[in-house]
């Protein structure tokens, strides 16, 4: 059994990014939790949105969901966010993490990937995921094959965000476009798309091989 944790700067940014992949994990056996930076928006909606991250994470299968409690559009990247994922990921003894990856337009995402991967520079696994506001810049090397299934789970967790229906990458069709979009690169219907900042290899000498629906 694993140890998995992923890290998102806002609700709903980790099912974005990484639903599928954490739904497998779930379905092998591993252990996943969420830590999210922010409570997403203004006061006044907080507590709905919190509300929706844990419908969702309830959806996946995840074993527990943390907040941070920063402030939405002011996610640091300082000494202090560090050291408090760090802590996080240490008590939890995490095997993999997913982060945010640095490639994106959004500050609170990129400041979230750098203080990510600097707090998990002691973990084994790390990968990046993409999102909306992802730069066509952001190269994967590391595929998780989804299955139809999988991939209607995850969609069943982003719905979970009513707050944010009207955004239009939301929409089934845009996750199910890009899961087949991703999956063509991988040799397979749908898959799910990472950066590698570090991951182990049996055969250190051997290209990354694409992620399976048995072990992401």
């Amino acid at each position: 059994m694993m140890n998995i944790v992923a890290i998102g700067a806002h609700p709903d940014d980790i099912e974005l990014g990484a639903g599928g992949s954490l739904a497998l994990h779930r379905q092998n056996g591993d252990a996943v939790r969420f830590l999210v930076l922010t409570r997403g928006g203004e006061l006044s909606d907080q507590s709905q949105r919190e509300r929706e991250a844990r419908t969702a994470a309830d959806i996946l299968g995840v074993d527990d969901i943390h907040f941070l409690g920063y402030e939405d559009t002011r996610v640091p990247y300082n000494d202090e966010i560090i050291k408090r994922i760090n802590d996080h990921l240490t008590a939890v003894n995490a095997d993999r993490v997913y982060v945010h990856t640095e490639e994106d337009t959004h500050q609170d995402h990129r400041r979230a990937a750098l203080s990510s991967i600097a707090a998990s520079r002691n973990i084994d696994e790390v990968l990046a995921f993409e999102s909306p506001s992802t730069r066509s810049s952001f190269n994967p090397q590391y595929y998780n094959s989804l299955t139809e299934d999988v991939l209607e789970q995850k969609i069943e967790a982003i719905r979970a965000h009513e707050s944010q229906s009207e955004k239009k990458y939301l929409e089934a069709e845009a996750m199910k476009g890009l899961a087949r979009f991703r999956g063509r690169q991988a040799n397979t219907r749908y898959a799910e798309s990472y950066q590698v900042i570090r991951i182990k290899r049996a055969n250190p000498g051997a290209p990354i091989a694409h992620g399976t629906t048995q072990r992401p």
